[in-house]
């Protein structure tokens, strides 16, 4: 009727986060084995994985057995965790990209021919393309000390953890991230040790960093840098142990066994 107002038109209810991404962000897994003899055919190369978003190449450590292969690759920057051979060493083929690094990594690792280094604070961000990156310190060598990276892009927030005992500030680093990429050394069987210093080192297990995610809302995550005892386990089987582990920890967790050549896309 004229002159009556029209109904109210109820607000639409908030977008799920998942839409509010503007783009995916494509991981492609060039390497996931860790600085172990045992290699597998899906489970052969060193570090090395590659995030790729609004044109942009991020590539996550290169370790020693993929030196050769940044023509392959194509990056447009590199972000190197710590200074161990399966994080860093491919790099000795030399790069005028900008490698992002620690301060201390950068010392370490100063023999390689890098023409663009760029050091990464703790906890600073630092824009790299379209990403958002911001390094955390993390537990796990006293000789190579680490860091993992929270890696923002728009809405979504990426985590990669690493070789990892833990992180120095757990809240920093994976409060509301929405995907973890963690070290899947080992599953159950701690390979954490007390160096003589006194100061914990090595990996810390799957089962433990899934209590983490469950602990913090991380319902998605994918694992790499696998281990002796993960890689002789076979496919098959060390794919249903991930998954097991994952529904043992609520609200249970989505997860990727990573292996060399997986693309994926995460986020919306």
């Amino acid at each position: 009727m004229r002159g009556e107002l029209p109904p109210e038109i109820p607000e639409a209810p908030p977008k799920p986060a998942f839409l509010l991404y503007t783009v995916p962000v494509r991981l492609t897994f060039f390497g996931t084995r860790g600085y172990v003899e045992e290699s597998s055919r899906t489970h052969s190369g060193h570090s090395a994985i590659l995030l790729e978003a609004n044109r942009f190449r991020l590539l996550c450590d290169f370790g020693e057995n993929r030196k050769g292969l940044l023509a392959k690759i194509r990056p447009d920057a590199i972000f190197v965790s710590h200074a161990h051979p399966d994080h860093g060493w491919g790099l000795w083929e030399g790069t005028d990209l900008p490698v992002y690094a620690s301060a201390v990594t950068h010392e370490i690792l100063k023999e390689l021919p890098l023409l663009n280094r760029v050091v990464v604070e703790p906890r600073e961000e630092v824009a790299i393309g379209p990403f958002r990156l911001a390094a955390h310190p993390t537990i796990h060598s006293v000789r190579c000390p680490a860091v993992g990276a929270r890696i923002a892009l728009d809405d979504f927030t990426f985590v990669y953890s690493a070789d990892i005992v833990a992180f120095e500030d757990p809240d920093a680093a994976l409060a509301g991230a929405d995907f973890y990429l963690g070290d899947g050394s080992t599953l159950t069987g701690s390979l954490v040790r007390r160096h003589p210093s006194g100061v914990l080192i090595g990996h810390t297990t799957v089962r433990a960093q899934l209590g983490w995610l469950a602990r913090h809302g991380i319902v998605r995550a994918a694992f790499s840098h696998f281990g002796r005892g993960p890689i002789a386990m076979g496919d098959e089987a060390l794919r249903d142990a991930v998954e097991r582990l994952a529904a043992a920890n609520p609200p249970g967790c989505a997860v990727t066994v990573a292996e060399d050549g997986l693309e994926m896309e995460v986020g919306p």
